[in-house]
């Protein structure tokens, strides 16, 4: 907290000041001054990994040039900055002068840091040239999803993977604050008392000299739509959750069966924090809700698609090789825990109710017999190690499986994909948290927001999606990673149970943008047991939906 000046009552001095115009206090802190020759203080390997300060045309300047030996890190074992919470994000610009991405951790030890699991570890993707990376304080958790003490900073480093040794050169890294308000047109000492910005103020009060920093007093802010949200999620849902014994798995179990209904009901998906879980009913509005809502399409109908299906296999699946063919620098290394049945994106609703696809068996579908192509989705889940395997254009060949893309997803923790990186959506996010479960509709709970597809989307995202898929820069498209939610005022109580539980869900926790697509399709379970839903969906058109934002 800032201290305020106030005089002592009847106490007057002679004051001469000077205001030091254009400096903010408190705004930007370097951790690391590469540009005034500051080095790092430690490496992981005792002199192994290597840095010196040299000249970098690309970053414009004097850059840390690192040569990371395998699995090393380069930081500093004391923090020069111990306190980052008056901060809203750590930033630095970075060069990378290899053809492939080099992947690097943000690794930061902290009070409360007693365990792997109890620091913060956040991945970051340097694409070939040069990089600018942001990443926000308050975003900041410890890999088992906790809250990290970022009041008291007591280490931090960069650290690349076990057979990696990339050589990257790294800018200045800052602690960086909100910019203040700009100051008034004014001069002398009448300036400095203008309640329009931070100030430093130098000079002498009698023959005593000053150097005094002033920021004024915020007024209270008025209430506003969303005032008092909070980011939370629903205790009850946490309680079923953990109230529930999942049977043992044993063998790999198919999503539409009651067997994956037991076991799904005790499965946590992400701590409770965790973006999916959080409840956005009082979520404040976007401020170009409107705009972003229009262009999707105000009179289009919601739809659904029933198309992902899933796998639960048990903790010591076997795991095979998958050969990645598009996106291998995107993708997190293998072997995986495939078994011999996992299903393919719309197995097996889309090949039983279509005439044509009739007599086709999962290998034929695991093998595209019905050459069809499409994203082919594949998803496997591991429920007693939380942990989820997503494959884009999953195939079977005669050589073994193959895919697009491969993503690994721990669910114990909130760790996002690296910025920059798809994931087998093309927001970067997972897929299985969102889909609406025949489990769900059973006990009429959709606790989890959902994803949903629109055609068009901007050239951006935001958290917890890391990737765009779009060359357009319309601000009133919508991002990847945007949530929308259904309007608090729609009425769902003429609807079928099951669809008065999506509606209910879309209210409570929306549902964020995950790939081009149709417009308003949700995704559920290609399962048998679920009833078509189409007509009454229809009935909800885009006009219902609102985008929201997180409360500060």
């Amino acid at each position: 907290m800032r201290p305020r000046i106030r005089p002592a009552a009847g106490l007057l001095l002679p004051l001469t000041l000077c205001l030091a115009s254009g400096e903010a206090w408190g705004r930007k802190e370097a951790l690391l001054h590469v540009s005034k020759g500051h080095v790092p203080t430690d490496t992981g390997s005792d002199g192994k990994t290597t840095f010196a300060v040299a000249d970098s045309a690309e970053l414009g300047g004097p850059a840390l040039k690192i040569a990371f030996a395998p699995g090393d890190s380069a930081g500093d074992r004391v923090a020069k900055v111990a306190d980052w919470k008056p901060f809203t994000a750590l930033e630095f610009a970075a060069h990378n002068p290899a053809k492939e991405p080099v992947r690097l951790t943000l690794t930061v030890k902290h009070r409360r840091t007693t365990s792997y699991q109890t620091r913060v570890d956040v991945p970051i993707v340097l694409k070939p040239g040069r990089n600018a990376v942001r990443i926000g304080i308050d975003d900041m958790r410890n890999v088992n999803g906790s809250a990290p003490d970022l009041t008291h900073v007591d280490r931090w480093y960069l650290a690349c993977p076990p057979d990696e040794t990339p050589t990257v050169y790294v800018g200045d890294i800052w602690l960086v604050g909100d910019d203040p308000a700009a100051a008034p047109a004014a001069s002398g000492a009448a300036a400095s008392l203008l309640p329009a910005g931070t100030y430093r103020i130098t000079g002498t009060i009698g023959d005593m000299k000053v150097d005094l920093r002033i920021a004024p007093e915020a007024p209270a802010p008025s209430a506003a739509p969303g005032a008092g949200a909070k980011r939370t999620g629903d205790p009850a849902r946490l309680a079923r959750i953990r109230a529930a014994k999942m049977p043992p798995v044993t063998r790999p179990v198919p999503f539409h069966t009651p067997e994956a209904d037991a076991i799904l009901a005790a499965l946590e998906v992400f701590p409770p924090d965790n973006p999916w879980n959080l409840l956005v009913e009082d979520w404040p509005l976007h401020p170009n809700s409107k705009a972003l809502v229009a262009s999707v399409g105000l009179d289009k109908p919601m739809r659904y698609n029933a198309d992902m299906a899933f796998v639960l296999v048990p903790p010591d699946q076997k795991r095979v090789d998958v050969q990645i063919t598009g996106y291998a620098g995107e993708s997190d290394k293998g072997p995986y825990p495939v078994p011999d049945n996992v299903p393919i994106e719309g197995w097996p609703v889309w090949f039983t109710r279509d005439a044509k696809d009739k007599g086709l068996t999962l290998e034929d579908v695991q093998r595209d017999k019905p050459n069809r192509g499409g994203d082919r989705h594949a998803l496997v889940v591991d429920p007693v190690r939380r942990m989820l395997y997503e494959f884009y254009q999953m195939k079977r060949t005669d050589a073994g499986w193959q895919a697009a893309q491969a993503s690994i997803f721990d669910l114990k923790t909130n760790r996002l994909r690296p910025t920059g990186w798809t994931s087998s959506d093309a927001a970067g996010l997972p897929v299985f948290p969102a889909i609406v479960r025949y489990d769900e509709l059973q006990r009429g709970r959709v606790d989890h927001a959902l994803r949903v597809t629109v055609r068009k989307t901007r050239r951006a995202f935001v958290a917890p999606a890391t990737h765009y898929a779009s060359p357009h820069t319309n601000e009133d498209y919508p991002r990847m990673g945007e949530r929308f939610r259904l309007r608090r005022d729609f009425d769902v109580t003429s609807f079928s149970p099951p669809v008065r539980t999506i509606l209910t869900a879309l209210k409570r926790y929306g549902m964020f943008v995950a790939d081009n697509g149709i417009e308003w399709a949700v995704s559920v379970a290609p399962d048998p047991r679920i009833a078509v839903l189409h007509q009454e969906l229809r009935r909800v058109k885009g006009a219902d939906f609102e985008v929201v934002v997180p409360p500060k």
